[in-house]
């Protein structure tokens, strides 16, 4: 670790005694007494990441950051870190939530009533939560260490989540959703899904975790955007305790949630320290995986999986903005991270090869050579006689006069359409090129093209949200867009808290 100076030291002990005190002075109120292990967590991540780090190294999980000019060795997968300490944390925090009924009188009547009434549902459903967040962290670290293709690891957040949702079908949980009010006419209020709501919860889980890994790539962008989040879902929270509207079920579930997100959000912030620019640590996926499959447990059972994804706007964005590469429409490269500039130290959008100009300069040349050809037989071919010639001249006089005046056109076409028409000889499938085009079009993406015809796309910038916004501000330092993104993180949670406890009204009759 490196050197601290003697006031941040003591600091530091100070904060870590004034947790411990919160907890054991406060265990009658798990709300509390999560805090404190919050705060006990976050230094406990700062301090050991560290102390862990050559661990990491001699192990072989390390790697430079292509970003600097100046390359070190930096430890990989220290989300592995954040997530154990995590799961500590939360193994320790188990008894609170029932400390009343841990610690029931030694009355028989009154302890056997403590017993028949303990809330066996919330303990499996902690227990469960832990279960699936622990499986998705070492599923996590096994891709780190493997390497595991797209293709086998799609699945694995939903793998993850098995014991979450065995849980919630074993305890009968709700599968029906509430219809808007405009579709109510057409559809009644409420539709049971059945066996599609659990399709839909395994949806869930695979998409918050992924979604975060593919908006990845620069210091601290992961773990930025995970604490914007997470943030969000916490203040969300506290609304619905404040709210005196809220029933006692909305204030245990809302608990419930806050139980999961305050260590996170403290684990997080440890990491940050060492993970913000210029990074000394990678997160790897290990802890996107992690990341994910917390917002998932707490969106599915604290039963508010829609407000939970009003908070990935960027996050759906950016995924609906990579689909055209995701699904193979237009090349995709392996990494799409935006590019390093070493001469003026700025990040610049990277870019995926759509065409060859070799290509396009070999079929000009064999172009200008059938032009040369077919005029030497031309020339070759006009030997008339010397009336024949005159005439000749003087029908290609009238002729020359007739084309200083050319008659109009009656066939035009709109060169709007004619920039979306396909090439024959061009590299990508037609559907790919209409992808291409209508990015473009939209401005989600900037196309260099070849320049012979100019309307052969050679190049475009890879489709991700950290690009977007290079394309659209220009280079910059990996710092400031790391900023950036954790600003359009911020101002969308805003927009997802105008939606939900504003224009939600005009939608739903119970908010």
């Amino acid at each position: 670790m490196s050197q601290i100076s003697a006031l941040t030291a003591w600091l530091i002990l100070a904060a870590e005694v004034g947790a411990v005190f919160i907890i054991l002075t406060t265990a009658h109120d798990p709300l509390t007494v999560s805090i404190g292990f919050s705060i006990l967590a976050g230094i406990t991540t700062w301090s050991a990441i560290p102390a862990l780090s050559e661990i990491f190294v001699k192990a072989g999980l390390k790697g430079m950051d292509l970003s600097k000019k100046t390359k070190h060795i930096i430890p990989e997968s220290m989300g592995m870190v954040a997530g154990l300490i995590y799961l500590v944390t939360m193994f320790m925090f188990i008894p609170f939530p029932f400390m009343k009924w841990f610690t029931a009188s030694n009355d028989g009547d009154l302890q056997e009533l403590k017993l028949l009434t303990f809330p066996n549902l919330k303990l499996a459903e902690l227990l469960s939560a832990l279960l699936s967040i622990q499986s998705m962290v070492f599923l996590g670290f096994a891709d780190d260490v493997l390497d595991i293709r797209w293709r086998f690891k799609m699945p694995l957040p939903a793998i993850a989540s098995i014991p979450l949702l065995m849980v919630y079908w074993v305890h009968l949980g709700v599968t029906h959703i509430v219809v808007p009010i405009p579709l109510r006419p057409i559809l009644g209020q409420l539709i049971d899904l059945g066996a599609l709501y659990y399709v839909y919860m395994g949806m869930v889980a695979i998409f918050c975790t992924h979604s975060i890994n593919i908006m990845a790539g620069i210091n601290g962008v992961e773990v930025g955007q995970s604490l914007v989040i997470a943030c969000s879902i916490a203040i969300n929270d506290m609304i619905f305790l404040q709210s005196v509207s809220s029933g006692a079920p909305a204030i245990e579930t809302h608990l419930f949630s806050l139980y999961f997100i305050l260590p996170f959000i403290g684990v997080s912030l440890g990491l940050m320290i060492h993970n913000w620019y210029p990074s000394k640590v990678f997160i790897g996926d290990t802890y996107c995986y992690f990341a994910g499959m917390t917002f998932a447990v707490v969106g599915i059972l604290a039963h508010y999986s829609k407000t939970l994804l009003l908070f990935f706007i960027p996050q759906i964005f950016n995924f609906l903005l990579s689909a055209p590469q995701l699904f193979r429409l237009v090349p995709c490269p392996r990494h799409r991270v935006p590019r390093y500039n070493r001469q003026t130290n700025l990040m610049e959008p990277s870019r995926v090869v759509l065409d060859e100009e070799d290509d396009l300069e070999i079929e000009f040349s064999s172009t200008r050579q059938e032009s040369k050809r077919a005029l030497g037989r031309s020339a070759s071919s006009v030997s008339l006689s010397s009336t024949e010639a005159g005439a000749t001249t003087q029908d290609s006089n009238e002729s020359h006069r007739e084309s200083d005046n050319p008659q109009p056109s009656t066939t035009t076409t709109s060169s709007f359409f004619q920039d979306f028409r396909p090439l024959k000889n061009s590299k990508l499938k037609r559907s790919g090129w209409y992808c291409v085009k209508i990015l473009e079009a939209l401005g989600l993406t900037h196309v260099r093209y070849d320049t012979k015809t100019g309307n052969r796309p050679l190049e475009m910038t890879n489709l991700t949200i950290l690009n977007l916004i290079l394309v659209k501000a220009g280079p910059m330092s990996e710092r400031n867009l790391t900023i950036s993104v954790m600003v359009v993180q911020f101002c969308c949670s805003l927009v997802a808290f105008f939606i939900r406890h504003r224009l939600v009204a005009f939608v739903y009759d119970v908010v």
